[in-house]
């Protein structure tokens, strides 16, 4: 097995400008970590040349070392392997883009998040933010796929390589290099990389928020239809407002500094639950519209292996992993099981009381028929086809006033159907959407059986 320094590469996670980071393994603890390993694309050695890149990557890796906090990847080694660098992290099966679904295609739409979950994530990326500004580090580059997620939904900022300290000389990066990502920095930033400011990052991090919200990029100004508020009913003049300030293209105009935003964060947030209140007293909550005839009943139950450009229609799915149409379950919970006479399905109203890895929920359910879990036999792991007649839409407004019949702190769910060999569908059931994962990830199972 291939090995970087004294860790088992298990697989590539990805590439950027200065390097390629990699699924390792620890042999002596088998912990899986993250490694990152200098390999910058030769457009950036003609740029800057390896002097500059490599003192580049060793100055993220110190940026990392010397912050301690909760929002804030951590580095945990460093080393060289065959005279190239690499330091060590906290490996993370999630980040925020894959879970909104965002695209090689930026332009595209992507998946909407329930407010309170999408506030959660903006709220631990500006306490994260606040950490770094103080210490005198503009990010430059707070993007969703920057944004790593643990399994215990806590948001890591992370990949320093953009990030500028204070009292670093200006280097005047050379035509052609572009510090950022496009639509996330801010247009001060795009004129002069080195004259960025903690303002910057609070723009890009306004972007990711109205993408969690409305499921589109903003387009300044923001006006008509490209008001949030035409986006989304959870939205309002107030939301309309806090967008315009925190993407302003003037930085003097936008929230003063991470403190600041998250202060009007949560005065929004506050609002938006009182109204959401009221309406829930005042008004029945809609119901998600029913497929069209011809959708299977029951749901397929035989497990398949789907991976590449065919995995979504195989599954029934959209272009973002959704179910193509949301049923209409009937759902009656008794006791630890809840019936679904739609699909004729019975399925655990909890599930597993901790998250497993995909080995594990298998063991789980065989369990559960061993014991006989509710005197019956029988129980599986759900398919893709069978998790997603259960599934709905996000929640919306007034949608926040449906009672959940099944444990909403157990929203990441393991299916019975492989992507690769390695990897596994899984169920966000709060974003009402499907995802990948490899087998070590931890998710929790919710098993079925037929009635």
């Amino acid at each position: 097995m291939r090995r970087i320094g004294r860790y088992e590469v298990l697989g590539l996670l990805g590439r950027g400008g200065m390097g390629a980071v990699y699924k390792v393994r620890l042999p002596a603890l088998g912990k899986v970590l993250a490694l990152k390993l200098l390999a910058p694309t030769p457009f950036l050695v003609s740029l800057l040349g390896m002097v500059e890149i490599r003192r580049r990557f060793l100055a993220e890796a110190r940026i990392l070392a010397g912050l301690n906090h909760p929002n804030i990847a951590s580095v945990w080694d460093m080393g060289h392997a065959r005279g190239r660098p690499f330091f060590v992290m906290e490996y993370f099966c999630r980040d925020l883009g894959q879970l909104i679904g965002e695209g090689e295609r930026l332009e595209d739409p992507s998946r909407r998040l329930p407010l309170p979950r999408a506030a959660h994530y903006a709220r631990q990326t500006l306490a994260g933010l606040s950490r770094l500004h103080h210490a005198g580090i503009v990010h430059r580059d707070i993007k969703p796929f920057n944004l790593l997620l643990t399994d215990q939904d806590q948001v890591k900022i992370a990949d320093f390589g953009l990030s500028r300290p204070r009292g670093m000389p200006a280097r005047h990066d050379p035509g052609g290099l572009k510090v950022g990502s496009p639509y996330y920095a801010p247009p001060e930033q795009e004129r002069d990389p080195d004259r960025a400011t903690p303002r910057a990052d609070l723009y890009a991090l306004a972007v990711t928020l109205h993408r969690m919200l409305t499921g589109v990029l903003p387009v300044w100004p923001l006006a008509g239809d490209r008001l949030p508020s035409r986006l989304s009913l959870d939205l309002d003049g107030e939301w309309d407002a806090f967008f315009a300030r925190a993407l302003h293209p003037d930085p003097e105009r936008r929230p003063g500094s991470a403190q600041a935003m998250t202060e009007e964060l949560d005065l929004l947030e506050n609002d938006w639950r009182g109204r959401v209140r009221q309406a829930c007293r005042l008004e029945e909550a809609p119901r998600a519209p029913q497929c069209p005839p011809g959708t299977p009943v029951p749901p397929r139950s035989a497990p398949l292996k789907a991976f590449g450009p065919g995995a979504a229609a195989a599954q029934d799915l959209d272009a973002l992993w959704r179910p193509a149409c949301y049923a209409a379950p009937l759902l009656t919970a008794t006791g630890r099981t809840v019936r679904d006479a739609a699909s004729g399905l019975v399925w655990q109203r909890g599930g597993t009381p901790y998250p497993l890895s995909w080995p594990q929920a298998w063991d789980y359910v065989a369990q559960l028929n061993a014991r006989r879990e509710d005197g019956a036999h029988g129980w599986r792991l759900p398919t893709v086809a069978e998790l997603a007649s259960i599934l709905t839409p996000p929640p919306e407004f007034m949608g926040h006033c449906l009672d959940p019949v099944f444990d909403p702190d157990k929203r990441l769910l393991w299916s019975a159907d492989r992507r690769t060999f390695t990897q596994a569908w899984y169920a966000d059931a709060e974003a009402g959407a499907f995802c990948w994962a490899d087998h070590t990830c931890l998710r929790h199972v919710r098993a079925v059986r037929t009635a």
